[in-house]
């Protein structure tokens, strides 16, 4: 249908001299968008170190605020009008703006929805794009789910059992068009506040697009499913809202011809799961326990953790030696591993071995060359330690569904004999200003660094003043994430400028069953989208009978995360 309409919306216009100098300058390697300002990065907050971080002004209101209105400019006979209303997400406004601008005898924008032939709403019409969203409570938060009924009572009261509802404000508008406005003691704040806000007025939660969280939000699962995990069913949660096309259908047909954006904000093929462990060591009880209950004994229920990871990481202090004795459960202070002990490490889905160990050369240098021998020999990638110097210095490389992501560690602590030389194995020892140079280059580079310490040991869920220092210079460095491989008990966490430290992760596979805290045990799951650090999960075990880790029940979970939250200073 051809008509004639003497204004079209657009942001961008084309430049002349007598344009006026507040429109923006095209640059080539980018497409103009339309509609409204390019949405504003995620933000991941300040640091939260041991103070929540600061919030900007933060308003109450039940009624979210108008989308920036469109710049008019002048065309002639387009066969389509196309109308949006204010609940569209601002990245597929923007698109759907790229089509309009490049396509400009084809579609119009019109404030007049009863003239429009084309209206983009959220949650009706026929289905262009469909946005997942996520319920997510600052990390600091002890409760792991929600249900919809509970979500629903927070829309419509303001708050729930998990403390007051704080929404940006484009999520509101969304929200708003598809259930109604929501409480008036809802807090709406801009995008850029919301995890300052969410910090700062704690007990609080929040509803956010998948591709807008952040490792300082926690994700908790919805009726059951998380947008996290691998197999989650888009079409069974709560949280998908379609973004859909209503009109005459030659309007719609043409505008799904043209559609130029992804179907969904959560695209499989953009993201790669991450699981960290903490200490390692099949030797002594340990591995005692392992010849009596079988060699995979102590992977049960931890394996299959670990193996829904795309790249699994195991730290293993103890060397494997083809001459070592059948282990002795009261055991002596040098360790080794018997060779069959490497099926257990295979078994529980390992990618990459960590060798910045105390202990990898307890049984001579060369035994390490040998452990460095098995690994490689089951494709497991290693990093940490080497056969000499330079082979300890070099970073395990990963690239995964367009997600670059490189592994380097250092022993700070020693002893001396473990450490690599010039031409002898070890772990690799840290030369702190080489080790931030080569953060950096890889940061450059484009990979996601995730750095390890060897830390000196504490028996503590606090980290000291100087392990955050040192952790948080990794940070500094370019490192998104810091884990401390020392930790044979758990210890607690931090973020600096948006990265996640772990100061201890406690043990995964060893015999310390004296203390409770050297039985509970982290493995840290990061979520990377697109090229960051999107999300970081928990899953506790406490190890039994000096060698299996076991799932934590409800009340034991609540005590750990409370014990490591506190001694994070939150």
């Amino acid at each position: 249908m051809m008509r004639h309409i003497s204004l079209l919306f657009l942001f961008f216009t084309l430049i002349s001299a007598a344009c006026s100098p507040e429109v923006p300058t095209r640059v080539a390697t980018a497409p103009p968008l339309l509609l409204s300002p390019p949405p504003t990065p995620p933000v991941k907050g300040e640091p939260i170190g041991d103070k929540p971080p600061p919030v900007l002004t933060a308003t109450r209101t039940a009624t979210p605020p108008p989308s920036p209105t469109p710049t008019l400019v002048p065309v002639a006979d387009p066969d389509y009008l196309l109308a949006t209303t204010p609940g569209v997400p601002a990245e597929i406004r923007e698109l759907v703006g790229q089509i309009a601008y490049s396509n400009p005898q084809t579609y119009a924008w019109t404030e007049d929805l009863s003239t429009a032939d084309l209206i983009l709403v959220p949650g009706e019409g026929t289905p262009l794009a469909s946005w997942i969203y996520a319920v997510a409570s600052p990390f600091a938060t002890l409760a792991d789910e929600i249900s919809s009924a509970e979500m629903m009572e927070g829309w419509q009261n303001g708050s729930n059992g998990l403390g007051n509802l704080i929404i940006d404000s484009g999520v509101a508008q969304t929200l708003t068009e598809v259930w109604g406005p929501p409480a008036a003691a809802t807090t709406v704040v801009p995008q850029a506040d919301l995890v300052g806000a969410l910090w700062t007025q704690r007990p609080s939660w929040t509803i956010v697009p998948f591709q807008q969280l952040s490792p300082e939000l926690k994700v908790l699962r919805l009726d059951g499913q998380s947008p996290l995990d691998a197999a989650f069913q888009a079409s069974e949660y709560p949280l998908e809202i379609s973004v859909g096309l209503n009109g005459e259908s030659e309007a719609v047909a043409r505008m799904q011809g043209d559609w130029i954006g992804s179907s969904s904000n959560r695209e499989p093929a953009k993201m790669t799961k991450v699981a960290m462990s903490g200490v390692t060591a099949l030797g002594r009880a340990t591995a005692y326990q392992m010849e009596l209950q079988g060699i995979t004994a102590p992977g049960q229920v931890v394996g299959p953790v670990l193996q829904a990871a795309d790249i699994a990481h195991v730290s293993h202090e103890v060397p494997f030696a083809s001459d070592c004795p059948y282990p002795n459960p009261i055991g002596d202070p040098l360790f080794c591993a018997r060779d069959g002990y490497l099926e257990l490490i295979r078994s529980i889905g390992t990618d990459v071995v960590e060798l910045t160990g105390n202990h990898v050369n307890d049984w001579g240098a060369e035994n390490m060359v040998h452990s460095m021998d098995l690994y490689e020999g089951v494709g497991m990638k290693t990093f940490g330690g080497g056969r000499n110097l330079a082979e300890a210095n070099e970073p395990a490389l990963f690239e995964h569904n367009g997600n670059k992501i490189a592994f380097v560690g250092c022993n700070p602590v020693g002893p001396a004999y473990a450490w690599a030389g010039e031409t002898s194995a070890g772990s690799r020892p840290c030369n702190f200003p080489a080790f931030y140079e080569e953060i950096n280059q890889l940061r450059q580079a484009g990979y996601l660094v995730i750095a390890t310490l060897q830390y000196f040991e504490f028996y503590h869920y606090a980290a000291t003043g100087e392990q955050k220092t040192d952790f948080k210079a990794l940070a500094d460095a370019g490192a998104v994430a810091v884990s401390g491989s020392q930790g044979h008990h758990a210890q607690g966490f931090d973020f600096q400028n948006g990265s996640f430290i772990h100061y201890g992760l406690g043990n995964l596979f060893f015999d310390q069953m004296d203390m409770l805290g050297t039985r509970q045990s982290f493995i840290d799951t990061y979520t990377i989208y697109d090229g960051r650090l999107l999300s970081v999960e928990l899953f506790t075990s406490l190890i039994e009978n000096y060698c299996c880790p076991r799932a934590m029940s409800p009340a034991e979970r609540q005590q750990v995360l409370q014990a490591v939250f506190q001694a994070s200073g939150w």
